[in-house]
């Protein structure tokens, strides 16, 4: 039901403009000639050959629908100047009327010609584009945080393609963006095609942010069984499910209420760092903190961080590095000494050019 309810609803949003105009005049038309006749018979005709306004409006639509039934209200046994009132508005009426019917009928047509032909199109349009990417990130699921998660997409130059039921959300959000170029799938995300149409065999990474915990599992369920190497994220609300989320395949589960309180908790206890940290996040520049792997074959490797010429390369600054050969799980503001490896992930500073730059030097093709 919710699916048919979107549906007729993202119809009448579409068609709604193109219907009203056409159906406006008819409505008019209708009623001046429904008003005319009767304003016509009643005042040249005795009391007892009166009509109403039912009567009128009959004469008014089948004149008009040329049904042809003949003079129903006697226009032409009216006494002068009734008689000729009657013939001259009559035929103005149908003259008029004729013209007035032909175009509305007209656009109607064209419209919903044109509209289905453009929506066509355009989806087509759009799925062109979807296969043609790679490395791009799936969100799916629009919610209160999907314009957030895609406006960081976006100021850090990704891709990415979203996948939701509701057509009018979808729209919304790329109104909410100020971005018509955005790429999307409407269907359920849970369906292994829609998948396949938003390009999860090419994707790097798939975002669940479906309302319901179980869906985002069997979300998880249905993406994992697809590609084996994906990245997935999910949110959930309930620290029960964590478990069978990463049961299911999530690479990570995110709780959006324990990330709440702990930024209630900082604005109080460490409002500077906050601070910087938005900051950050909403500098013009686009400043970001960002992880880069280092691939066997990358210059790097092998290389001191002071003398491998990663700062002068990129500009970025290295924060903390993550050796996976290593039991320390992270070394922060690492040494010059420190000698660079294969798979080694770095916690750099910088913009997003300077981040793509390094990663295009740290793994090379």
């Amino acid at each position: 039901m919710n699916f048919i309810r979107n549906a007729f609803d993202s119809v009448f949003f579409y068609y709604k403009k193109r219907l009203i105009t056409p159906l406006y005049y008819i409505f008019l038309l209708l009623a001046s000639g429904t008003l005319g006749f009767y304003f016509l018979k009643n005042a040249y005709s005795t009391y007892a050959d009166q009509v109403g306004i039912l009567d009128s409006m009959y004469y008014a639509v089948i004149s008009l629908t040329t049904v042809g039934y003949g003079d129903n209200l006697n226009l032409l046994s009216l006494p002068e100047p009734g008689r000729t009132l009657g013939i001259v508005f009559t035929v103005l009426y149908l003259l008029v009327g004729y013209g007035i019917v032909l175009w509305a009928f007209s656009a109607l047509i064209a419209n919903f010609v044109s509209g289905s032909l453009t929506g066509f199109l355009k989806r087509r349009e759009i799925l062109k584009k979807i296969q043609n990417l790679k490395n791009h990130y799936i969100l799916c699921g629009i919610g209160r945080t999907g314009p957030t998660i895609l406006d960081e997409l976006i100021k850090t130059n990704n891709h990415f393609v979203v996948v939701d039921t509701n057509e009018t959300d979808l729209q919304n959000l790329r109104t909410a963006l100020n971005n018509d170029d955005i790429l999307y799938i409407q269907g359920d995300p849970t369906e292994e095609d829609v998948l396949i149409q938003a390009g999860i065999n090419n994707a790097v990474g798939l975002i669940c942010n479906l309302p319901e915990d179980k869906d985002n599992v069997f979300l998880t369920l249905t993406a994992r069984s697809i590609s084996r190497d994906l990245k997935i994220v999910s949110n959930a609300y309930d620290p029960k499910n964590s478990a069978k989320l990463i049961k299911a395949g999530t690479n990570r589960v995110v709780f959006p209420t324990q990330i709440g309180a702990l930024r209630l908790v900082s604005e109080m206890i460490r409002p500077t760092v906050v601070t910087f940290l938005d900051r950050m996040l909403r500098d013009s520049s686009n400043k970001r903190v960002s992880e880069i792997t280092l691939s066997e074959k990358s210059k790097y490797v092998g290389k001191d961080i002071g003398s491998s010429g990663i700062y002068e390369d990129s500009g970025l600054n290295i924060v903390a590095v993550h050796d996976p050969q290593s039991k320390e799980e992270f070394v922060y503001n690492p040494p010059q000494n420190f000698v660079l490896k294969g798979n080694t992930k770095l916690v750099v500073i910088g913009d997003s050019n300077q981040i793509l730059k390094l990663e295009t030097l740290a793994n090379p093709k």
